[in-house]
């Protein structure tokens, strides 16, 4: 039964210095500073930062001395942090009619909603393409 259910679940491994996020779904609010609602509350806090591997499963966390928590944790409360990625603003170029613009780097795809249609495009010096109306590409 065991092997059925770890067949597709990959094991996170963390090591010392990685910033993670802690789960609030098993903290108290008294002793985590955590508001007493945990309804509208953050599902998740931190970052934090690993201080060392305890076992294959529990990690010391760097937790401030403020909060009346333990600081190991099950692998099961972590979740690795990702670095905010900032949108950047477009690059705009000054067009030969002298108008503002972006520069396309490639049209990836077609459709129409609501009898309007729209293109998938890659803009230069964007990371994710964003679907765009004609009038706007004109």
């Amino acid at each position: 039964m065991r092997d059925v259910y770890d067949r597709n679940r990959e094991e996170q491994v963390f090591d010392a210095g990685d910033r993670v996020y802690l789960s609030t779904q098993n903290l108290d609010p008294k002793h985590s500073g955590l508001p007493n609602s945990t309804k509208f509350g953050p599902k998740w806090i931190g970052p934090y930062t690993i201080v060392r591997k305890i076992h294959n499963h529990a990690y010391e966390l760097n937790i401030q001395a403020g909060n009346k928590l333990h600081p190991v944790f099950n692998t099961g409360s972590l979740k690795p942090y990702k670095e905010p990625s900032r949108l950047s603003r477009p690059h705009n170029v000054i067009l030969a009619d002298s108008t503002v613009g972006q520069l396309v780097r490639r049209l990836l795809g077609k459709r129409r909603q609501k009898q309007r249609t729209q293109f998938l495009v890659e803009w230069v010096g964007e990371e994710k393409p964003t679907w765009e109306p004609v009038e706007n590409l004109k």
